[in-house]
């Protein structure tokens, strides 16, 4: 099979729902996906759902779509609608056997999506762009020394308009307790009895506990300007920090985790503030990622970072698109198996009910929509629950705002309390929990208790260290 031309296939799409021919565009998307791999289809529908915007609102408006045309258009409504929620995370080995063009609409369609004009102004010049993926985890993981399990891509254009990528996957987007002042209080704060702390405390203490909370960047776009950073046994080196411009921008782009749980989220007093010059991208090392809120990029590959990131002559400026990757792994539903009526967790009897039972009581506390849904909501949470291992749900808590979206983008369901080391913690996409179909949820369930080995439920009964940086 040829190789797909990802931009010139969205413009084919969206140049049909232009012309107002949307069960043409349905059919071409099909038939565009056909054979196509997962990280290939998602880039194509990312790209569509960013430049096809209006004309998707617009068939999503009541009568916006015909009843004959209903069954052809509205799964492609569906599918463009998830394209617009936070992108996964492409294994290395899903990019690693595409070219360079297609890897740059991969990377280039998720700025296309969450990236803001500038970024997106950019991408249409030779500029090099920063792209960072951030796969959450807690600031206490690997004893606060962090762990590298995020990505950072830098795209552009060469002079005769072809995208090139390079991606670094040996980086961070979090800081880590070895600077947190939750990690030097007599006695320790729950949950940092593990952590080693550095010397030095990072932070600022925003809700007047006199602890210093660590901060990290918040998602969006951050315009980056050339700086150094002290490098130990060596000269000052090249580095990015946010411009002049980005801080005076920068309204409500900084986390902290005030409550010391090592998570950021809505139970963080005052966790949400304005952005500093001190969150930079830098080297981190081998074996520590030495971030206090810092980008940092280990494995030996910071050097080539920095020759790829300065490679545009008289560049001054970069954007740097930030964003969470979607929580949960991508799942292949298996339409033709049938939907067992017994096997509903809603029901009393079923092994899942207790817990699915939890998750709703605690999405009726949220209010609105949640409390008015709260039991098919529950379906998709009980699904991701169960994937993270998670077996009681204590809190259902939402993810903050950040550069002009919403709080609550993200729903994490809390096992334990809040500075329990032990806690568990899963993310799963509000709008996928407010959009999924109960039928769907259920089949999702059931086919997740098959890949389990779950038994099949009776029918229901009445019963080198450098110096830190991101304060």
């Amino acid at each position: 099979m040829p190789e797909m031309d990802i931009n010139a296939a969205a413009n084919e799409v969206v140049a049909l729902l232009r012309q107002h021919d949307a069960c043409g565009a349905a059919a071409r998307l099909e038939a565009l996906h056909n054979g196509q791999s997962a990280v290939v289809q998602e880039s194509l529908d990312r790209y569509i759902a960013a430049r096809g915007a209006t004309e998707l609102e617009a068939l999503r408006r009541s009568n916006g779509v015909a009843a004959a045309d209903a069954a052809t258009v509205n799964p492609m409504l569906d599918r463009l609608r998830e394209a617009t929620r936070p992108p996964r995370m492409p294994d290395a080995a899903e990019t690693a056997g595409l070219s360079q063009a297609q890897q740059y609409d991969v990377y280039g369609s998720i700025v296309a999506q969450r990236g803001n004009s500038a970024a997106n102004d950019a991408m249409a010049t030779r500029d090099r762009v920063v792209l960072g993926l951030r796969d959450e985890n807690r600031t206490t993981e690997a004893r606060g020394r962090g762990v590298y399990d995020d990505r950072i891509v830098v795209l552009w254009k060469d002079a005769q308009g072809h995208g090139h990528v390079r991606e670094f996957n040996q980086a961070t987007t979090e800081p880590t307790a070895q600077y947190d002042g939750h990690a030097k209080t007599t006695p320790r704060s729950p949950g940092f009895g593990n952590v080693a702390p550095r010397t030095k405390t990072e932070g600022e203490d925003v809700d007047g506990d006199r602890v210093k909370d660590l901060g990290r960047l918040g998602e969006g776009t951050t315009e980056m300007r050339a700086t150094t950073h002290p490098r130990n046994g060596h000269p000052a080196e090249f580095a990015l920090r946010p411009s002049q411009d980005a801080i005076t921008a920068g309204a409500g782009r900084v986390e902290r985790d005030s409550n010391g749980d090592g998570w950021f989220d809505a139970r963080d007093t005052q966790g949400v503030q304005d952005l500093n010059d001190t969150f930079k991208i830098h080297r981190g090392s081998r074996s520590n990622t030495d971030s206090a809120g810092c980008q940092t990029i280990g494995g030996g590959e910071y050097d080539d970072f920095v020759a790829t990131v300065r490679g545009t002559p008289g560049q001054n400026r970069w954007q740097y698109v930030l964003t969470s990757v979607a929580p949960g792994q991508a799942r292949e539903l298996e339409q033709d198996a049938p939907l067992a009526a017994n096997d509903d967790p809603r029901q009393p009897g079923h092994r899942d009910h207790p817990l699915q039972q939890q998750i709703s009581t605690h999405l009726r506390g949220l209010g609105g929509r949640y409390a008015e849904h709260a039991d098919a909501y529950s379906l998709v949470m009980l699904r991701e629950a169960k994937a993270a291992g998670i077996t009681q749900v204590d809190q259902i808590v939402a993810s903050n705002p950040s550069a002009g979206r919403a709080a609550g983008e993200t729903l994490f369901l809390v096992q334990g309390s809040p500075g329990d080391p032990a806690a568990l913690r899963a993310g799963v996409n509000a709008a996928e929990v407010r959009e999924t179909a109960v039928e769907t949820s259920l089949r999702q369930l059931q086919q997740q208790s098959r890949e389990q080995g779950a038994p099949v439920p009776a029918p229901a009964q009445q019963h080198e260290a450098p110096a830190m940086g991101g304060r």
